[in-house]
């Protein structure tokens, strides 16, 4: 009986976690390139030899901060400031005090004093890891590779400037995740290098990966399962009971 209630407490606990990771999914489903949140690994510790009869066994996290790469649908905004990547790769940015990091968010401009910045206030940084300053400009374009252009406002018409070229990182054999503040990260902790081996298109940007009748149709299991659980751990203490009046019984 109690292996049995061990066993429901358990799957509560993982059904419990993959619920808010789905809400947290759902929150975000309107973020510009977010990347949906994968259930972690769970794997099974044994607290005595797995072949004992009094083994107990709980449930551990072999993974954490994976995310679905897979990307999000490419939708046209004609806005010059708006980029997407298609294909793997990522953006350089730096959120305040955080350490640089990862994004697939393009929905940039220019802020107040003169950074590329994206929808979320983190700064774009260059090839060489610096923020990116954006003089005043008439046009603004960017190439494939990344490489900024702009007519500058008091210029020639049709006359461009290099300024300077956004940080791309392709991400081809490295593993990403999550790191606990929600930021990309390498998951072995190397520093972040940029390879600029990545394709980005100019007006349009890319919508977050997560499918919201796929995360409803899961929450709706987890719900039931964790509903499920409880019902087991009921059956669990009434059959305890149970077995515990009979115990009490006098003996004739």
């Amino acid at each position: 009986m109690d292996k049995m209630i061990h066993l429901s407490l358990n799957s509560l606990d993982i059904a419990l976690r993959k619920q808010a990771i789905s809400a947290q999914n759902l929150s975000n489903v309107n973020v510009t390139g977010f990347r949906r949140d994968v259930y972690e690994n769970f794997g099974t510790l044994y607290l005595r030899a797995e072949d004992q009869l009094d083994t107990r066994a709980f449930a551990v996290t072999t993974g954490s901060g994976e995310f679905d790469e897979q990307q999000g649908r490419m939708r046209a905004t004609h806005q010059p400031t708006d980029l997407a990547i298609d294909g793997k790769g990522y953006f350089v940015s730096k959120r305040n005090d955080l350490e640089n990091s990862l994004t697939r968010r393009g929905d940039m401009s220019v802020s107040t004093d003169g950074n590329l910045v994206n929808g979320q206030g983190a700064l774009i940084l260059s090839e060489t890891l610096q923020p990116i300053q954006v003089p005043p400009f008439r046009e603004l374009y960017v190439r494939e590779d990344g490489k900024l252009l702009i007519e500058p406002i008091n210029g020639e018409p049709g006359v461009t400037q290099l300024i300077g070229s956004i940080g791309l990182v392709s991400g081809e054999g490295q593993q990403m995740r999550k790191d606990l503040d929600g930021e990309i990260r390498p998951a072995d902790g190397a520093p972040i290098v940029t390879d600029q081996n990545v394709n980005v298109k100019q007006g349009y940007i890319e919508e977050s990966n997560v499918s919201v009748i796929d995360e409803l149709v899961a929450s709706m299991g987890y719900q039931r399962s964790y509903e499920m659980n409880l019902k087991l751990i009921k059956l669990a203490s009434d059959l305890d009971q149970g077995t515990a009046s009979l115990l009490r019984m006098p003996s004739n």
